[in-house]
């Protein structure tokens, strides 16, 4: 195992999902968006399928999960402390309550971005 830095990140204007982004110690990092929900469950029962999947592993005193991230060409597993990843995405859901994302949203960027609508082209 390789220790890789990562950053989590929390936009309130999209609260449906979290940026996590992996840094090795030499190279390039990359960004990945994960559902926060997804995250959070993935703390304590297996959670999501496809390219992203968290689960939770007991072992060596501590409390960890996995966390799976797959592309195309790589996959890569990732040890998280279920702990602080825990207290970092309650402090998430104390900005924007679970039952709240949906409000936060700008339905109509978001379907410009889906269909890269670029400006008045879809006017």
């Amino acid at each position: 195992m390789q220790p890789i830095r990562a950053e989590f990140r929390f936009d309130a204007s999209s609260p449906m999902v979290v940026s996590v982004t992996l840094t090795p110690w030499c190279g390039q990092g990359v960004t990945w968006r994960i559902g926060r929900e997804l995250l959070y469950r993935g703390l304590y029962e297996e959670s999501g399928e496809g390219d992203v999947q968290v689960w939770p592993v007991q072992g060596e005193g501590r409390d960890t999960a996995w966390l799976l991230l797959e592309s195309r060409d790589h996959g890569a597993v990732f040890e998280l402390p279920v702990a602080e990843v825990e207290q970092w995405l309650e402090s998430t859901y104390e900005l924007v309550p679970a039952e709240s994302e949906t409000d936060a949203l700008d339905w109509d960027a978001f379907l410009d971005d889906l269909l890269d609508v670029e400006d008045g082209a879809g006017d």
